[in-house]
């Protein structure tokens, strides 16, 4: 039972592993996302190399096995969402400078028309 649930958590790393560096070489995702995927499956592989991981530093620490754990998933999640929400506020921001600066090119180059002055009227 130990050694399927080693091979279960050995085949989720290498996944994340190889798909990740299978992305990077095929230009579909950047470094600096690599290293996410990189650092997301090494928690695989040590807890399959090293069972005892988990217990140990539980012991060590003198928590629950059980609290540890969850303490250790919350936190992943935690900061996995707070990079990606990272990620989505920069490009957010990247998106509305690159639409004024579109928007200010087309006024100077006159695609864009005039406000009417009935319009001006009727939106104040």
């Amino acid at each position: 039972m130990i050694i399927i649930r080693n091979l279960i958590v050995l085949a989720i790393g290498a996944t994340i592993l190889f798909m990740a560096v299978r992305s990077l070489r095929a230009d579909r995702l950047k470094e600096r996302y690599a290293i996410i995927f990189v650092l997301t499956g090494l928690p695989f592989l040590i807890l399959a190399l090293w069972r005892d991981a988990v217990g140990y530093l539980a012991n060590f620490l003198q928590i629950d096995y059980r609290t540890l754990a969850l303490i250790a998933v919350t936190i992943f999640f935690m900061l996995m969402i707070f990079k990606l929400l990272s990620i989505v506020s920069v490009q957010e921001r990247r998106i509305t400078t690159l639409a004024q600066h579109v928007s200010i090119l087309m006024h100077k180059q006159g695609l864009t028309d005039p406000p009417d002055e009935d319009n001006q009227q009727s939106t104040s």
